[in-house]
């Protein structure tokens, strides 16, 4: 349930607690004056000196109105930009600065922050909402002690202070301390009922405790509350998808999408959610948007990937995959889905550099290691497949299958030790991804109708779970075609 959106909120709620508060000052502030009795006409010092409040007044009145809009935009860098306008006597204010200090926050403008809430600090040591401006930067900044450090000042200084506790109860969590977090937490709540922040928090304890009912209710709960949250929406989305309904799953994240369509975590779970139904190309769409977002994360590209594989655009899986093989080498499920690829387009280099990656990442997968091997022997390079498998073999068990079956392709011992053993296989996915490199083993050596015997014997298990089932669909069709080929030559001559 924790997700990059869920950790994204709990980032910025004190950012987000402080703009908005301050924004409301200042729209305060701009009521106030506009509604202020109009300066009364006339001559004499009187009149002169209502006039000029007057003046005052209405320009404070367009500084609050400019910030709100500016704020509401999220336009930042310009909202800080209006504070060079402010007289002095407006601009030195503890409250103006304050004001500027939770922008900075917002545009992530953490030193310049951090120095001027330390110098607020230093003016007004018991200020809770200083103390609780500076945990955020330090949340933001990535010190997490500092954060401990300033939420504790905040509940030191006002015991119940509700975001501070909710804070540490979300710090909590990600320790797995459910239940000092829920004790905060519905603490909380109870200080402050409007604390949607916590009852998100409290909703994930529910999640986590299994309790989806009650998670959900949290959720509904706190949407009341804070019904424009694209998080508690996604969150609630995850709920339903939890209890298997997914139409309300998909609508509640295209909610939270509508809301903040700025949030990978978003469009990575709307993604899924599609998956899930069977919407295929508004998935792959989904995860492009995600992309977009973060280009350098390579779960999109996975999920993309695998879409484009199933769509039939298999340039386009071909190039995510190898993004993934970039962004992250270690993930060799990748580098396995590029090799039977490009094993089906007939790029054997290609495929074995893959094959080899993906064992760096797997070193006991055999599969790998045979993979690489037979796109040695396709490119007829005899001696390279001998000398890595010669290399390989010598990491397995000499009584294991998987030893008897790479030997095949070391000195042609034959296979039947192979095939006793494959036929003594109790699992059929187990015996038949190895009756795969019998097949390969007759077709390169020995008998391509063995071969194409067993290959048909493959692709007839009804529910396969190994990569294998489809490289032997396509070598079937190889062979079925060569034959055809044959025949055909055959007649004509």
């Amino acid at each position: 349930m924790l997700n990059e959106g869920y950790m994204k909120k709990t980032n910025r709620t004190i950012t987000h607690i402080c703009v908005l508060a301050f924004a409301a000052a200042a729209v305060l502030a701009a009521v106030s004056c506009k509604t202020a009795p109009e300066a009364p006409r006339g001559d004499g010092p009187a009149a002169s000196e209502k006039q000029e409040q007057a003046a005052e007044a209405y320009t404070r009145a367009g500084f609050a109105e400019n910030l709100k809009r500016l704020l509401e935009e999220k336009r930042f860098e310009e909202a800080l930009a209006s504070f060079r306008n402010v007289p002095e006597a407006d601009a030195s204010s503890f409250e103006f600065r304050m004001m500027k200090l939770s922008i900075m926050i917002s545009a992530e403008k953490l030193a310049e922050a951090e120095e001027l809430a330390g110098a607020l600090a230093a003016e007004q040591p018991a200020n809770t909402d200083v103390m609780y401006a500076r945990a955020v930067i330090a949340t933001a900044a990535g010190d997490m002690k500092g954060r401990t450090a300033h939420l504790e000042a905040v509940l030191k200084a006002d015991p119940n202070h509700s975001q501070a506790m909710t804070g540490l109860a979300l710090d909590l969590l990600g320790k797995k301390s459910y239940k000092r977090a829920k004790d905060l937490l519905v603490k909380a709540i109870a200080s402050d009922p409007q604390n949607s922040d916590a009852l998100l928090g409290l909703a994930r304890v529910y999640y986590i405790q299994a309790d989806l009912e009650k998670a959900g209710d949290t959720l509904n709960l706190a949407l009341k509350k804070a019904p424009e949250d694209s998080i508690l929406w996604a969150e609630l989305a995850r709920v339903k998808s939890e209890t298997m309904d997914l139409p309300g799953a998909i609508d509640d994240i295209e909610k939270a999408i509508g809301i903040d369509s700025d949030i990978y975590g978003h469009w990575i779970d709307y993604g899924t959610y599609l998956i899930s139904g069977s919407k295929k190309a508004e998935a792959r769409t989904a995860f492009s948007r995600a992309i977009e977002l973060k280009p350098a994360e390579y779960l999109p590209y996975i999920y993309r990937a695998g879409l484009n594989d199933d769509l039939g655009n298999e340039d386009e899986a071909l190039s995510d995959y190898r993004k993934v093989t970039e962004l992250y080498p270690q993930y060799f499920y990748a580098a396995e889905s590029l090799g039977i690829l490009l094993w089906g387009r007939g790029d054997y280099a290609g495929a074995r550099a893959a094959f080899l990656l993906a064992l760096e990442g797997n070193p006991k997968n055999v599969s790998y290691a045979l993979m690489a091997t037979l796109c040695s022997y396709r490119q007829e390079k005899e001696d390279e497949a001998k000398n890595f498998m010669g290399k390989y073999i010598t990491t397995l068990d000499r009584n294991s299958t998987e030893y008897f079956l790479c030997r095949l392709f070391v000195d042609r011992a034959g296979d039947s030790e192979v095939l006793n053993r494959i036929m003594k296989e109790k699992n059929l996915n187990t015996r038949n991804r190895m009756l795969f490199y019998s097949a390969m083993y007759y077709d390169l050596f020995q008998n391509k109708s063995i071969a194409q015997k067993y290959f048909i014997e493959i692709v007839s298990l009804p529910a396969p779970n190994f990569f294998e089932f489809r490289l032997s669909q396509w070598e079937l069709k190889r062979l079925e075609s060569a034959a055809d080929t044959n025949s055909s030559q055959s007649v004509q001559g």
